[in-house]
C-alpha cells in the first residue's frame, strides 16, 4: 500500500541559496521520507546555502528525533550553511536545535523572519 503524503515541498535557488518551503502535515510515519526528499533535492542543485521554510508545515516537534537526524546529516549536507524559519511559538525549540548542530558539526541557525535568514545566509556565503 502506497503511503498518501500530506506535505508538500516547493524549492527555489537564488544567489546559489536553495530554498525549500514546507507545508502540510508532518507525522512521525513521513518524516524520514520527507528528510530522504530535502536531502535529494540539496544534492540535485548547485547550493551553496540551505533556507528551510516550515512555518506552515504542522507536525511533531520530537527533541530525540531531531537530536538523531541532525547527528545523521550526512558529510557532504553539513558542509552548508543552513537556515530554519520557523513560527515565533517554536522558539523554544530553536536553542536545542542550533546546539545540536553545532555538535554534530553543522552550521545551523533559527529564524522567525525570513529576510533576516537570507541575509545571514547570503553573508555566510
Amino acid at each position: 500500500m502506497e503511503e498518501k503524503m500530506d506535505y508538500q515541498l516547493s524549492t527555489s535557488l537564488d544567489e546559489a541559496i536553495l530554498e525549500i518551503i514546507i507545508t502540510g502535515e508532518i507525522t512521525k510515519e513521513s518524516i524520514n521520507l520527507l528528510r530522504d526528499e530535502v536531502l535529494e533535492i540539496i544534492r540535485n542543485t548547485n547550493a551553496k546555502a540551505v533556507l528551510c521554510d516550515v512555518r506552515s508545515a504542522r507536525g511533531p516537534q520530537d527533541i530525540t528525533e531531531a537530536y538523531f537526524r541532525s547527528r545523521s546529516l550526512p558529510a557532504d549536507i553539513k558542509i552548508l550553511p543552513a537556515a530554519v524559519v520557523d513560527r515565533s511559538e517554536n522558539w523554544d525549540y530553536k536553542s536545542f536545535y542550533e546546539a545540536t548542530a553545532a555538535n554534530a558539526g553543522h552550521i545551523l541557525k533559527w529564524f522567525t523572519d525570513i529576510e533576516s535568514a537570507r541575509t545571514w545566509l547570503k553573508n555566510m556565503l
